[in-house]
């Protein structure tokens, strides 16, 4: 059922095999790294009383919104670094979620060990593709809806959650390209 999904994000042309792309493959990781960097800044910022004084900001500056956007965007871009490497694009948020779980979680490219490290309140098992799919989640709640409190708790594990998730990708960019030589 999976691979029909991605098979239909394919006919659409949101996704799909380009060898090309893995040139771009160090880019993607270096994005990635860029917004955990970026990431870290901001959740130092929003907890740094001295930063937000030199800064001249209020007092009860926070940006855990920005925390949770940049957070899903560095494990968006080291998801997208991941498919790179076999030489597959993807377009789309919906459609790279998938991608991964069908080329790497389904082959055990990534060792379920791993995977169950990274376990939900809610006792599901969650793998890293479901990571990816409530990060994108959390940051379109922070990025569009106003009204919803996007708390510190929330930023904190998200962030956790995030350099866990782009450590992971680049050791498996790496893993790829040692086989691919």
């Amino acid at each position: 059922m999976i691979k029909h999904k991605l098979k239909k994000f394919e006919a659409k042309g949101l996704c799909g095999k380009k060898p090309f792309i893995r040139r771009l493959v160090p880019h993607f990781m270096e994005k990635a790294r860029h917004n955990i960097l970026l990431c870290n800044a901001v959740w130092d910022l929003s907890n740094t009383e001295e930063a937000k004084k030199i800064l001249k900001l209020p007092e009860d500056f926070s940006a855990f919104d920005w925390v949770m956007i940049t957070a899903y965007y560095s494990m968006y871009h080291s998801a997208l670094a991941a498919l790179a490497s076999v030489g597959y694009k993807s377009d789309n948020h919906t459609a790279t979620i998938i991608a991964l779980e069908v080329h790497f979680v389904r082959t055990n490219l990534l060792e379920r060990e791993f995977l169950d490290k990274l376990k939900r309140a809610r006792g599901l098992e969650e793998t890293y593709i479901h990571k990816l799919r409530r990060a994108r989640r959390q940051r379109e709640t922070a990025q569009y809806r106003v009204t919803e409190e996007t708390g510190k708790e929330a930023a904190r594990a998200l962030l956790k959650d995030a350099g866990h998730f782009v450590n992971r990708m680049g050791r498996l960019v790496d893993e790829l390209n040692k086989t691919a030589r």
